[in-house]
């Protein structure tokens, strides 16, 4: 059986699926994580708030480069193959005519997708439709958070009108309490301990993001068992 799971960014599906990966690894399935914004910026200034996060980063331009090179070692840690595509992160992304940058602070993340994107929609599912094939399982974001590109990501996936699985993004499920996706099943995956273990690791692998959603490895760690035994494993949900 082939799995591929598609993150918006280098750290989303490591960050929120990283034991049930493993376990599909050590059961011999093949699971690809197939990143949709892992392209480099493109030429041009970057806006004030992509240089303050770089500077968080402590990286520059060179901060996707990077990224993928964590997130080529978080894969191996998994015992998944990886695939980065090359559209650029959302707050690289501006208009070629005006050089006006879409999602220019930290609240626009959240917003609505840029009126001028829907291209970027339209190519990114063709890019899908000409690589995937028939027989893969299909796993998309639900957009939890509402981030930008992960909106990106599950549009473009739900207009293959393919069978979708998805996954809650961890760590932004931490802000909706008791939620539940409505006409989906859900389907629990137990994940053993070395799993766990594992999945820990592979967020470990994404260093320069850490301090994006914790203080310290030791707390991501301890995050992420009280959320593996909260969920009593990691849940997918299928459409219908």
């Amino acid at each position: 059986m082939k799995w591929i799971y598609l993150s918006p960014h280098l750290d989303d599906v490591a960050l929120s699926l990283g034991g049930l990966l493993w376990e599909q690894a050590t059961a011999g399935e093949s699971a690809e994580i197939w990143t949709i914004c892992a392209g480099d910026p493109p030429p041009g200034p970057l806006s004030p708030f992509a240089e303050s996060l770089h500077e968080r980063w402590g990286s520059g331009r060179e901060a996707m480069a990077a990224r993928r090179a964590e997130d080529i070692e978080s894969c191996a840690r998994l015992g998944a193959s990886h695939r980065h595509f090359s559209i650029p992160d959302c707050i690289y992304r501006h208009s070629e005519q005006s050089g006006e940058h879409f999602y220019p602070s930290e609240t626009s993340l959240t917003g609505p997708m840029h009126p001028d994107e829907q291209s970027l929609v339209r190519r990114l599912r063709k890019t899908l439709k000409e690589t995937l094939t028939p027989e893969v399982r299909l796993v998309c974001p639900l957009g939890l958070g509402n981030h930008v590109d992960h909106q990106l990501t599950r549009a473009a996936a739900e207009s293959l009108h393919t069978p979708l699985w998805y996954y809650a993004e961890y760590p932004y499920i931490r802000e909706i309490p008791h939620w539940e996706p409505k006409d989906m099943p859900p389907s629990v995956y137990p994940i053993s301990a070395e799993s766990i273990t594992t999945w820990q690791d592979a967020v470990a692998a994404h260093g320069s993001q850490i301090s994006t959603f914790w203080e310290n490895i030791p707390e991501m760690r301890r995050e992420i068992l009280a959320y593996a035994r909260e969920m009593k494993g990691i849940v997918l949900w299928r459409n219908t």
